[in-house]
């Protein structure tokens, strides 16, 4: 064999091999998830399948939203007027959320809680694979890319609830992305995001904060620093996109309004003061305690850094932090904003760390030889198949498509709905929300929607709750005669007590009392032997229909009795006075069965209505009085 023809299958060889190793590598790239894949896989499947209980049954807005958004669909309008309340029936309302809310509810009328959950998991998921994204294009060392949004998350996790504060978090990952870009002359981008994000929900006078403080930093730079072409540019940039952004707000369907109303409602420090997500982070607690360490990280860095943060990042980190401290639904807000920006100075100290076993250069390398889109798109078209199936994968039931009976009155709301009560309720405030959406015949007190009703009937809510004095006026003054309550609560005890209140409805959780036809004074022993049984009380009562007024229990009992022996069913005086003396012994155990003669007796003479509020009545009676209702 020649030298020529050994050096031309040589290089044969090597170009067959090069092209072998450019094909597989062709291949890893096609098939390997990027880091901005992988964090989006992970939380797309992670937060719809596994943390759907917080999702969706946390808050009782959630429901408050889907009906909202069942409203307008159903009515094909926007919600002008309040149609919810009976203590503000008619009252102008503005549905500040309402593109949100539409979305949500075109998800729930497609595929019901489930394509919720997936929609809620698609905006989380998107919004910090968008954040790795951001910090990747910015040169950010991906392994510390990968840990900056794994803190994110952390900080984050609380407030994944599936409600319209989602899309902020979207709009505000979207908009740091073009705050940190270049400067450039159009602003379209600026106008596009602030079009949707002000249909969207009321955060986007947060992003005019963003805008602005990069603004402020930049003409402080600027006046620092001296003349300098960049910073005179990005004054100019920042102006134009501040404008922009505010004057397109204007394009929602209630104008100026919209404005005057989100700024109104942070000032009623009532209401803020009395909410749980609008109070200061308790750093007592664990979530408080993660928080307060990756602020403390965030300072320490910045103080030890060699080269001083620019303005416009230091005014960033020091406003999200206020934000943070004053508010832990901002907490979220912080992690999506201040720590990417720390990203930027912890990059170079990062890359000097010892590498021990190169695992940071190999994630490197690795990380630049994967693709995105394909993953991106494959596993959300699952996860949207998944939703219109409505969770169900053959007989398996991935999500619920029901709220969790644990949390909410479900079976109190559907055994009152099937009996067709009717009444004006006071009912807890958290579940406002889930009564406009499962009992929509029944009016509410109050609910989560705390920027409409009001500081003066968020006290009187208060009031009642709290049971302070003329708590019962106030009852009677709203003319209310249901009550749905949790079990546990001090206000259902003293009802219960109570003798004008019937314990109508009670589980492990719920208590439905209504209003007694006719006042009675109870006695100590039968006001703690009702209280004794609701304190007990874990199973279903059976339901009366109470459509119609009653007359009082001991003519109810003699008008059953008498149809009985009419009707020939047996029932003679013998075994209803023995039905009588079964029933005292059920409610006043202590009085035994000679006492509780001597009761019957004594209500049958003077026509007493002392019998405790409650239904569990004898079950061949209770069936007649259905029959005949």
């Amino acid at each position: 064999m020649s030298f020529k023809k050994l050096a031309a299958d040589q290089l044969a060889g090597e170009t067959s091999s090069l092209k072998h190793d450019a094909a597989s590598e062709q291949r890893q790239r096609y098939i390997a998830p990027s880091p901005t894949a992988l964090i989006f896989v992970l939380l797309v499947l992670v937060v719809p399948l596994l943390l759907q209980k917080p999702l969706l049954k946390s808050d009782g807005d959630v429901a408050r939203h889907l009906a909202h958004g069942r409203y307008m669909l159903e009515h094909g309008t926007l919600i002008r007027t309040d149609p919810f309340s009976f203590t503000r029936p008619g009252a102008p309302f503005l549905g500040f959320e309402y593109g949100s809310q539409l979305l949500y509810g075109l998800a729930e009328r497609v595929g019901g809680l489930p394509a919720v959950a997936i929609l809620a998991g698609l905006l989380i998921a998107l919004t910090y694979a968008l954040l790795t994204r951001f910090l990747l294009r910015r040169g950010v060392d991906p392994l510390l890319a990968c840990l900056i949004v794994a803190i994110a998350v952390a900080l984050g996790v609380e407030h994944w609830i599936a409600r319209p504060h989602l899309f902020s978090f979207l709009g505000v990952i979207i908009l740091l992305g073009l705050l940190e870009r270049p400067p450039q002359k159009p602003v379209l981008h600026f106008g596009v995001l602030f079009g949707v994000w002000a249909n969207l929900h009321g955060g986007f006078v947060y992003g005019w904060i963003l805008i602005a403080l990069y603004l402020m930093g930049s003409l402080a730079e600027l006046v620092w620093t001296g003349p300098d072409v960049t910073w005179r540019r990005s004054v100019r940039y920042y102006l134009v996109a501040l404008v922009a952004a505010m004057v397109v707000t204007l394009l929602n369907p209630h104008g100026l309004d919209l404005l005057r109303h989100v700024v109104e409602f942070f000032n009623k420090p009532f209401m803020l003061d009395n909410t749980a997500e609008f109070a200061s982070p308790d750093f007592h607690e664990p979530s408080g305690r993660v928080f307060l360490a990756v602020l403390l990280l965030t300072f320490a860095s910045l103080t030890l850094h060699p080269r001083r943060p620019t303005l416009p990042h230091l005014l960033l980190i020091c406003a999200g932090a206020a934000f943070a401290l004053g508010s832990v639904r901002n907490i979220s807000l912080f992690g999506l904003t201040a720590l990417p920006v720390l990203a930027f100075y912890l990059d170079e100290p990062w890359r000097r760390l010892p590498d021990p076993g190169g695992m940071r250069s190999r994630f490197g390398v690795t990380s630049g030889r994967t693709t995105t889109l394909p993953w991106i798109i494959g596993v959300a078209a699952l996860l949207c198949t998944l939703g219109l199936g409505q969770g169900r994968i053959g007989s398996l039931q991935t999500i619920q498509n029901h709220f969790d009976p644990t949390i909410f009155p479900v079976d109190a709301v559907a055994q009152a709905r099937r009996a067709q009560l009717r009444g004006r309720l006071f009912h807890e405030f958290t579940w406002g929300g889930y009564l406009i959406y499962a009992w929509p015949e029944q009016k509410i007190f109050i609910d989560g929607g705390v920027d409409f009703f009001g500081d003066d009937l968020f006290r009187e809510y208060r009031m009642i709750k709290q049971m302070e004095p003329g708590w019962r006026n106030r009852l009677s003054q709203r003319d209310i005669s249901l009550a749905l309550l949790r079990r546990e609560s001090a206000l259902a005890h003293e009802m219960v007590r109570d003798g004008n209140w019937d314990l109508w409805y009670c589980d492990s959780l719920t208590v439905l009392l209504n209003l007694s036809p006719a006042v009675s004074v109870r006695t100590r022993a039968a006001a703690d032997s009702a209280e004794q049984r609701l304190a007990t009380c874990t199973s279903t009562l059976p339901v009366r229909p109470s459509s119609v007024p009653r007359p009082t229990r001991l003519g109810t009992y003699r008008v059953l009795a008498a149809g009985a022996v009419s009707l020939g069913i047996g029932s003679s005086k013998h075994e209803v006075e023995h039905w009588q003396v079964h029933r005292c012994q059920h409610y006043w155990p202590d009085l035994g069965g000679n006492g509780c003669k001597v009761r019957e007796v004594e209500a049958g003479t003077q026509g007493a209505h002392s019998q405790p509020g409650t239904d569990h009545e004898d079950t061949h009676l209770d069936r007649i009085s259905r029959n005949e209702g």
